[in-house]
């Protein structure tokens, strides 16, 4: 009897961001040849750059892209670019983000405002705090002998999970969403989880209080990581780093 070999499954290819492209074409093509520019773009939207002598001049986005390309050939950017690239892109849902991504990273001379990434936080301020924090635990090592110690951080002081203690601040805010309601509660200094007015000793008791029945609370809980971003606290255990406010 001949063994024949199972078939492996076929992966599904992923949705390319970029179908099309033109690099670094003649401004001449827009004026010489419209008719096969039009064609060619169509109505899809993407992201195209604008160059003058070899150098980046400006960066953008458009859901348009041959009428975007056609007014800049006619505004105030009209006498400041003699070449462009053209990237087109079937979905249009990340633009303005891979907009903003570009004006932040290539700064060129034609935008007038950096990209705005609405949802992302700042992480200079937490890298600050966190900065001073370990200078002043520092310190008070080389001065102070006793060493004073975060409260915290001290086991007598923690009554519920230890790990939570160390991977989320003090008073960090919770959601848990479940069955189209929305749930809220707090991380305590101590360990514990205050939800409705009771401190609850860890995550997982916290959530039965919510569904019900035994439940993951690293899986249920969800941290706010950016404005309106909120993250599964399994990830930041998995990932190990702390939180800070």
């Amino acid at each position: 009897m001949v063994q024949t070999k199972a078939k492996r499954p076929r992966r599904l290819k992923r949705e390319a961001l970029v179908f099309a492209h033109l690099e670094r074409v003649s401004k001449d093509l827009l004026l010489d040849h419209p008719d096969i520019v039009r064609e060619l773009i169509g109505r899809n939207a993407g992201v195209y750059a604008l160059y003058r002598k070899n150098k980046l001049y400006y960066v953008g986005l458009a859901s348009a892209l041959r009428n975007r390309l056609t007014a800049h050939g006619k505004n105030r950017h009209g006498n400041s670019w003699d070449h462009f690239s053209v990237y087109l892109t079937i979905r249009d849902q990340h633009l303005r983000e891979i907009e903003a991504l570009l004006l932040r990273i290539t700064r060129p001379p034609g935008a007038r405002q950096t990209g705005k990434l609405a949802q992302s936080r700042d992480m200079k301020r937490q890298i600050m705090r966190a900065i001073r924090t370990k200078q002043a635990k520092h310190l008070s090592s080389l001065f102070d002998w006793r060493q004073a110690r975060d409260e915290s951080a001290d086991p007598k002081n923690v009554r519920g999970d230890s790990e939570l203690v160390r991977l989320l601040p003090s008073g960090a805010k919770l959601r848990a969403d479940y069955k189209g309601k929305v749930y809220r509660a707090r991380a305590r200094r101590d360990g514990t989880v205050r939800y409705r007015g009771v401190n609850y000793e860890s995550l997982s008791q916290a959530g039965k209080a919510v569904v019900r029945r035994a439940v993951n609370g690293w899986w249920l809980w969800k941290i706010e990581r950016g404005k309106g971003n909120w993250v599964r606290l399994t990830t930041i255990r998995r990932a190990g780093t702390p939180v800070y406010k």
